[in-house]
């Protein structure tokens, strides 16, 4: 069981994400849409592992987000993005103990996602 903060400002890619995470026994923290809002929770809260969207509301968006994270904080991040792309993923990759999943999310890849995050940490 981890603590999780999902950062996605698409409510119900976002509940959907919460729903999954919860049937696997995970206790979602927090939800926020900002990148902003998930530096606060994550210097509020005990938070295992961000789910982080790449494109997101606001001034930041996921890639970014990861690096201010990177500056204190080496919390595993598992991306979440609908785009495929080559620039996409080796941007992800270039932040350490990350992965990347590709919308729509399945339970078994973030199952698998999530394990393999959690036991590198």
């Amino acid at each position: 069981m981890a603590n999780i903060l999902i950062v996605e400002d698409e409510a119900i890619v976002a509940l959907a994400t919460k729903m999954m995470l919860t049937n696997l026994s995970h206790v979602v923290v927090a939800v926020v849409s900002k990148g902003d809002l998930a530096l606060i929770e994550l210097n509020e809260r005990q938070i295992d592992l961000i789910i982080l969207d790449i494109k997101l509301k606001g001034e930041m968006n996921g890639i970014q987000v990861a690096e201010k994270i990177r500056e204190t904080k080496n919390t595993p991040i598992l991306f979440i993005t609908g785009n495929s792309d080559l620039k996409t993923k080796d941007e992800t990759t270039a932040i350490s103990n990350s992965a990347i999943l590709c919308k729509p999310i399945l339970t078994e890849e973030l199952e698998e996602s999530i394990h393999a995050l959690l036991v590198v940490k």
